[in-house]
């Protein structure tokens, strides 16, 4: 019984702010984002964390945990990625307003068109590739994941190095359960009617700018420069 107390209180402890990047990764939800790639990205992070700090616990993790800092730079580059998505779906809005303009061009439009859609067919090829392997969204709410939860590696080792094998069975279940709790609890509170007109008014804003403070916190907090 202690030992499940102390998995639940360990978990809450340690994921407490990923309430609030869940928050914002369900404001997000579209056609592209789905809720089930966000609870499947969480799924994946946390347990990767969790057997990074197994291989931890049997002393079998090389890097050093300030190196965990590194991760810092996943959200930053999200954080970046969004700003200028959010820039290229305005333009697109604005293009489209405007896209009778495109059907009057010569014929070196034509065949300079025709250079670039071979270019993008390029680069979908390998995107669709890649998709095929994992879908970019959940893998996007992976990494954001992983970077977030990066410092709770040095928690878990000394706390799964303690427990016996079925403890950390055990434990390993009761994680399941939270990240669950965890994914109902950053929908529910994002779509608070408040909470939602907030972060669907300001998501353009809000969203690069979570995500990149919050690598920096990252990067910071792990004393990797310092």
């Amino acid at each position: 019984m202690g030992s499940m107390v102390t998995s639940i209180i360990s978990f809450i402890s340690t994921n407490i702010d990923d309430i609030f990047v869940l928050m914002i990764l369900y404001s997000q939800v579209n056609d592209k984002m789905k809720k089930s790639y966000i609870v499947t990205g969480q799924y994946l992070g946390i347990s990767i964390l969790v057997m990074l700090s197994l291989l931890g616990a049997f002393g079998l993790l090389i890097l050093p945990e300030k190196y965990v800092g590194i991760l810092g730079i996943i959200p930053i580059i999200l954080g970046i990625k969004a700003w200028f998505d959010s820039k290229k779906e305005i333009q697109e809005l604005h293009t489209k307003n405007y896209s009778f303009i495109e059907e009057d061009i010569d014929n070196n439009g034509i065949y300079g068109k025709r250079e670039k859609e071979t270019h993008f067919n390029k680069i979908e090829k390998i995107k669709s590739f890649l998709g095929k392997i994992i879908k970019p969204e959940i893998l996007s709410v992976m990494l954001i994941t992983i970077a977030n939860g990066a410092d709770n590696i040095g928690i878990y080792i000394p706390l799964f190095r303690s427990y016996t094998f079925g403890q950390l069975i055990i434990t390993i279940i009761i994680f399941s359960v939270m990240i669950a709790l965890w994914c109902f609890l950053g929908e529910k509170i994002s779509s608070f009617p408040q909470v939602k007109e907030i972060l669907q008014k300001y998501k353009r804003i809000i969203i690069p700018i979570v995500f990149i403070g919050l690598g920096i916190f990252i990067i910071i907090e792990s004393g990797l420069f310092f």
